[in-house]
């Protein structure tokens, strides 16, 4: 080949070359335009529940699809939680599940200063396995995120890292990647606990309990609207919008067997009544407990109000807060027809959360049907119940994502006592601001129910949500109740 056909030739090959390049710039111009569209569309009426949830799976593939064109700014904002968080649930649980880098998530994470969004890319972190995130990148990665265990003021991130790191396992399943940080958590846990929550929003007690700081007053719209699926037919769950008057702390997960142990170790009295670890007792509610909660990890089940409150005021001695701040009489006193103190719900003591305020903490800041969403797809990825346990039993605390709170199990695993009185739900003043006030009525017998909350790993989907609500006589044992901690705060 002559010179002349030679640089013909090189010519052509570059001009193809160049061509292929503006025609697959052409392409990738007109992709994320096209993705771009989607993401702006509008959201569906409100009572068109099943049209947005198509909407936020569709918005949350598309953003995916941004991502992988190089497109991340149009997506990280996405991450920021909404009043109606759906379509940043779907991108919580599929970003790490669709091929994108693991290294892009970390440097976003590094990068990124809305708090929210920031919890959101910690959690999903949890669906890159070894092949994507080996040892060589994780351990500095598990490092910085310890520290951020300890010093970040969020419980929300708190709690994101606790899921992502402390456990290998989700019921039988093993998860996909094992950091092997759990020492090093319970380590954390042991040297934080006791310590004064000074610039975080959460703290951890002598016993272990993480609790996060919600800063009062505070309002929530209590109830369901009338198009949200599963809302029963009447009033039982009308609207109606609720002031918390207070700063108060929840703990982030439910007490568990280990930890009501004990509580019973140091008080036999209790423990002669009550349905305990059947590794440690063999008494007569062995069998129940060897079921419905196997291990320590796993949710103190079987026990009555009055032994949730017993073990609030427990903890509260263990703190060390006087006398005269605990909410329930001493131990001897809480049963059958006790009587609450006058103000007991301006005293700083342990003591079962409200109905309202458990609401306000499970919503998390969402005003959807559960703290993700609505959607039913989703529910596996925050619940045992039903639907993922076969109803046989309960699973250790937090081992599924918590919410934006910190919460974990809030819907599922097991049911949660309330510490005020079941009362039906105000219906002629919808637009009135009621505020959270201790009941008229003080005592706690069998003639006054006690609500019940989130529903376990023995019901359905209808029963887990953040609207509804159960009730129990005080004494009344049942394999699949337990309860979490609460207290008000100063």
């Amino acid at each position: 080949m002559n010179l002349m056909r030679r640089r013909w030739f090189v010519l052509m090959l570059l001009c193809g070359t160049l061509g292929s390049r503006e025609a697959r710039g052409q392409t990738d111009g007109a992709a994320l335009e096209k993705w771009r569209e989607i993401l702006k569309r509008p959201v569906p009426a409100e009572q068109q529940l099943a049209a947005q949830d198509d909407l936020a799976k569709r918005q949350a593939a598309a953003a995916i699809a941004l991502l992988r064109l190089g497109d991340a700014e149009s997506v990280w904002p996405l991450l920021r939680h909404e009043a109606d968080p759906s379509r940043r649930s779907y991108l919580i649980r599929d970003i790490g599940r669709s091929g994108i880098k693991p290294d892009l998530v970390v440097g976003r994470l590094q990068a990124e200063a809305d708090v929210s969004a920031r919890r959101a890319l910690i959690l999903i972190l949890g669906a890159f396995d070894d092949d994507v995130l080996p040892a060589i990148v994780r351990t500095p990665l598990a490092s910085k995120l310890i520290d951020l265990y300890r010093n970040d003021p969020d419980p929300g991130v708190h709690s994101a890292i606790d899921w992502l790191l402390r456990y290998g396992k989700q019921g039988l399943a093993d998860r996909r990647l094992d950091w092997n940080a759990a020492d090093g958590l319970r380590l954390l846990d042991s040297q934080l606990a006791g310590q004064p929550p000074v610039g975080r929003k959460w703290f951890v007690t002598k016993e272990s309990h993480t609790l996060a700081v919600i800063e009062g007053p505070v309002e929530l719209t209590m109830g369901s609207p009338l198009y949200e699926t599963y809302r029963p037919k009447g009033e039982e769950e009308a609207q109606h919008r609720v002031r918390i008057p207070r700063s108060f702390a929840v703990a982030t997960k439910e007490v568990s067997v280990a930890q009501f142990q004990r509580f019973l170790d140091a008080n036999p009295a209790v423990h002669r009544a009550a349905q305990v670890n059947p590794s440690r007792d063999p008494s007569r509610g062995s069998q129940t407990m060897r079921r419905a909660s196997p291990d320590e990890d796993c949710p103190q089940v079987t026990i009555t109000w009055f032994e949730a409150a017993r073990y609030c005021n427990w903890l509260s001695t263990v703190d060390g807060i006087p006398a005269d701040q605990w909410v329930y009489p001493p131990l001897d006193q809480i049963k059958e027809g006790m009587q609450l103190p006058r103000g007991h719900l301006e005293r700083t003591g342990y003591r079962l959360p409200t109905d309202a305020e458990w609401e306000f903490a499970s919503r998390a800041g969402a005003t959807t049907a559960r703290f993700y969403g609505s959607s039913e797809e989703l529910l596996r990825e925050y619940a045992w119940y039903a639907g993922n346990t076969f109803a046989e039993r309960s699973w250790p605390v937090g081992q599924l994502k918590p919410n934006d709170l910190g919460l974990f199990d809030v819907y599922g695993n097991v049911w949660e006592w309330i510490h005020d009185l079941w009362k039906p739900y105000p219906t002629d003043s919808p637009s009135e601001i009621r505020v959270d006030a201790e009941d008229a009525v003080r005592m706690v017998s069998a003639n006054y129910k006690r609500p019940r909350r989130g529903g376990s790993y023995s019901y359905e989907a209808p029963f887990l949500r953040s609207a509804h609500r159960g009730s129990y006589i005080p004494d009344e044992r049942r394999d699949s109740v337990g309860f979490r901690i609460a207290k008000t705060i100063r």
